[in-house]
């Protein structure tokens, strides 16, 4: 169900539907596109939008989860292509995937299905009201979503 999508076409798309565009803030169509082609970028791609893992240290530990899906992705995609996303990002040995929650903005809260775990409280930030969200790989590993991707696998 997802693909690895380096095509800025296909991210500026999705940034530039009015649902996304709005959630976006100041960071243009443009620049999302651009960072599907950035080597410490790993953007994952299903048919309505995807995912766009970012490394945040040199040696790979921790990458920060970014969520972008048109309407039509909304829901059943989006769940299901998370999981496999989730699922597969640890396969590159990462070790935590920390988010960002937008106030305001409900389907940016991560699913606690998944084991994220808040870090913290609301913040106001350049990008808006904004709190910080953990998932470390052994959270994972115990989850209900982790569960149930192994059952299904099997």
């Amino acid at each position: 169900m997802i693909r690895v999508e380096r095509d800025p076409a296909f991210w500026e798309a999705v940034a530039a539907h009015p649902a996304v565009a709005a959630t976006l803030g100041h960071v243009q169509p443009g620049q999302v596109g651009a960072m599907a082609t950035a080597s410490h970028v790993l953007p994952l791609a299903s048919e309505h939008g995807g995912f766009m893992f970012i490394r945040l240290d040199g040696l790979g530990f921790v990458c920060e989860l970014h969520t972008l899906f048109t309407p039509e992705g909304w829901g059943r995609e989006a769940l299901l292509a998370a999981v496999e996303a989730v699922g597969a990002i640890w396969l590159l040995d990462y070790q935590a995937i920390v988010t960002c929650e937008m106030a305001g903005n409900e389907r940016s809260r991560p699913p606690a299905s998944f084991g994220f775990k808040q870090a913290g409280d609301w913040r106001e930030t350049p990008l808006g009201t904004l709190r910080l969200w953990v998932l470390t790989r052994a959270a994972w590993s115990q989850s209900a979503a982790a569960k149930r991707r192994r059952a299904k696998c099997h």
